[in-house]
């Protein structure tokens, strides 16, 4: 991401703004940034204690967006006050998608100048430049940038820019001068404490000189320089990352859920479906970050994975989708959990306890999985008379919702049809069916318009839904990421075999990598001989030969590696990505199958 651009009334934005809006993300239901933006104000914010008490009063706008704005300031104030804190079109920090105006929840917040004062907000400034970011219109730099203080807006420029800025007191027009000058003549070299750094510039579009295997990001300093920088250390490696495991992308997961929110109706509330360790993401590190973004159902397959909510949820309903035995009812009373009720035998047993118990009643429209059939009323009707089970919801499963052929789309009208027909004959009855809810993720992205309560999502939550298979285009991002190392390297020669069996035999001299992740971690052992491929430094590279329970083995040809190098399994890994999908579709099975796999011996960790 080209995040040290210089934006100002002299170094205007080029004419075409799609650059700037592909890879938006949303950060609240008003406010969109770019992921390495929204991910380091989170940390930043997070690392203040600023969680309950910052409000985002403006990020990424459009070019028409910032035009309105000024225009209306213009009208509303007078020329000389937008002018003075309202940038013009093209010339605005903010269509980048890496400023952000900040408030303190309570206080004024003005588009314009909103109040951001007070001891948060002189915590977060002594040390935005640790999360990369700056305070961008310093009142004693107002010459320079041309824009009066500002003390609620910042901007990301991302390390080591920021630190080095902070450390000169600079604004971005005195360091973007700095280096243009100074490193026409030499390399600028910066030690963060942890980190040394090297960075040059060279006129846009020059090609880059030959360097050492480290990696070297570039970036477009302004509309006629290109700015180069290379880490001379390796990043120090960070908890848990040790030998394979898997990353959450927080702000990919509130962005899919904010998403979702704007695609459904007002009425209706997300019940996050989060059985199988949520998808293989993680339950507790998964419920515990929905919670706080204010979801309140959940749906799990079992009672362990109920009390694994419940305790960091203590006020959600939480559904059990699969059968739970009459012995567990007082935990299930004492938790305040609902169940779903299989059967007519399971429903009397448990009213039989005496125990106070919610439920949800399936009606089976076609799968034949659970519940009374529906054209079967009265036997459906006898559930709402138990005395201690109080029937709180009325759902169905649409078998085939993900399939857009015109048959498929036949059977699930029908599945559709047979289930609000049940819901209409309950009420002509006088009995409330209680809250409906028939659509997973697909059934919602193919049959949006359903009027019921909740909306089951689970792999839409994570950003794995085939494009192929929804008529509705929503923009979801992949949640997790698998990563491993590099555990050894071995060089063979033309014909020599590796692995167990000697599955695979070397068709030249070559040099293999083994990885620290094998199918005990979840990865399929058929893997190796489907075709499935990893990243390392960003190009793709085989998995071959027999896959063992801890290691696996690929074929690195002449690309360098080194051990304790990353290598990304699923995810992205410079301008290369490898989807869940398609790693699911190699391996011939489905994408929760795939995420599901994945153990928990491996640790997720939230980002």
């Amino acid at each position: 991401m080209n995040c040290i651009r210089l934006v100002n009334q002299e170094h205007r934005l080029e004419a075409d703004e799609s650059r700037w809006t592909r890879e938006l993300v949303w950060i609240d239901e008003n406010t969109q940034l770019q992921p390495v933006c929204a991910r380091a104000l989170n940390a930043w914010i997070t690392h203040c204690g600023g969680e309950t008490e910052v409000t985002f009063v403006s990020g990424w706008r459009s070019y028409a967006q910032q035009r309105t704005i000024m225009t209306d300031t213009e009208n509303e104030r007078g020329w000389d006050y937008a002018h003075q804190f309202v940038a013009e079109v093209r010339a605005s920090e903010h269509h980048t998608g890496l400023a952000i105006d900040l408030g303190i929840a309570g206080k004024d917040q003005d588009l314009i100048c909103p109040d951001f004062s007070g001891p948060l907000a002189d915590r977060m400034r002594e040390c935005a430049d640790q999360f990369g970011f700056i305070f961008r219109y310093p009142k004693h730099k107002t010459e320079i940038t041309g824009i009066s203080e500002e003390p609620w807006h910042y901007r990301y420029v991302g390390l080591p820019h920021a630190q080095i800025i902070a450390d000169h007191d600079w604004v971005l027009e005195e360091y973007a001068a700095f280096l243009k000058a100074y490193t026409q003549a030499r390399p600028y070299l910066y030690d963060d404490g942890q980190r040394r750094w090297q960075l040059w510039t060279q006129p846009l579009g020059e090609t880059l000189p030959p360097t050492e295997n480290t990696a070297v990001e570039s970036s477009q300093l302004d509309e006629s320089t290109c700015l180069f920088v290379k880490a001379l250390d390796p990043e120090p490696m960070l908890e848990g990352r040790d030998r394979a495991w898997v990353e959450l992308d927080g702000i990919a997961l509130r962005h899919n859920l904010t998403v979702l929110r704007k695609a459904m109706t007002p009425y209706q509330e997300i019940m996050a479906v989060l059985k199988a360790n949520a998808y293989g993401h993680g339950l507790e590190p998964t419920a515990d970050f929905l919670s706080r973004q204010g979801v309140r159902h959940f749906a799990v397959a079992t009672v362990e994975e109920a009390k694994v909510i419940r305790a960091v949820n203590p006020t959600a309903e939480i559904l059990i989708l699969g059968y739970v035995p009459p012995q567990r009812a007082a935990e299930v009373s004492r938790l305040r959990l609902s169940l779903t009720l299989t059967s007519y035998d399971q429903a009397c047993q448990l009213d039989q306890t005496g125990f106070a118990i919610d439920a949800h009643l399936p009606v089976d429209t076609g799968m034949h999985r659970l519940g009374e059939a529906a054209e079967d009323l009265d036997a459906i009707v006898r559930y709402y008379s138990l005395s201690h089970l109080r029937i709180t919801g009325l759902y169905s499963h649409l078998y085939e919702a993900d399939n857009l052929d015109a048959e498929a789309v036949a059977h699930t009208q029908a599945q559709i049809d047979r289930f609000f027909h049940v819901a209409d004959a309950l009420k002509e009855r006088g009995i409330d069916p209680g809250r409906l809810h028939l659509q997973g993720s697909y059934g919602f992205l193919n049959y949006p318009e359903l009027r019921c309560d909740l909306v089951r999502f689970g792999i839409a939550l994570f950003g794995c839904v085939a494009p192929f298979r929804s008529r509705m285009e929503l923009d979801l991002r992949p949640v997790a990421s698998v990563h491993t190392r590099i555990a050894a390297l071995r060089s063979l020669r033309k014909g020599e075999g590796a692995g167990y069996n000697h599955a695979w035999t070397a068709p030249c001299d070559t040099t293999v990598a083994i990885l620290s992740i094998g199918y005990s971690d979840g990865l399929f052992r058929s893997s190796s001989f489907q075709g499935v491929e990893v990243l390392i430094h960003g190009q793709r590279r085989p998995l071959i030969g027999a896959m063992c329970m801890d290691q696996c083995l690929v074929d690195l040809g002449t690309l360098p590696a080194a051990i304790g190098e990353e290598v990304v399994v699923i995810g992205i890994q410079g301008s290369e990505s490898i989807s869940a999908l398609e790693v699911a579709e190699k391996n011939e099975t489905i994408v929760p199958e795939t995420l599901s796999m994945l153990r928990g011996r491996m640790p997720r960790i939230l980002v």
